[in-house]
């Protein structure tokens, strides 16, 4: 199936193009999709990832034609 994916830049993903359309797996979770992206495990624990404009869990599973966007959480005071 195919997703779109949008990247921060602050991620500097490799493998992806911000708003680029991806193909992925049936059945492919957003913990999945982290893996595919090439993201540390480490690295994942500081990532949010937001699949139609609603915040997502690692279990939350993709659909056809999702928007996913990955960013960095921030923190700051």
């Amino acid at each position: 199936m195919k997703i779109r994916v949008e990247a921060n830049p602050a991620l500097r993903l490799e493998n992806v193009v911000s708003g680029s359309v991806m193909k992925v797996p049936d059945k492919c979770t957003v913990r999945d999709l982290l893996d595919l992206l090439k993201i540390p495990k480490v690295r994942q624990k500081s990532i949010l990832v937001i699949v139609n404009d609603e915040p997502s869990w690692n279990s939350t599973r993709l659909h056809e034609e999702d928007v996913v966007k990955v960013l960095p959480v921030m923190g700051g005071g």
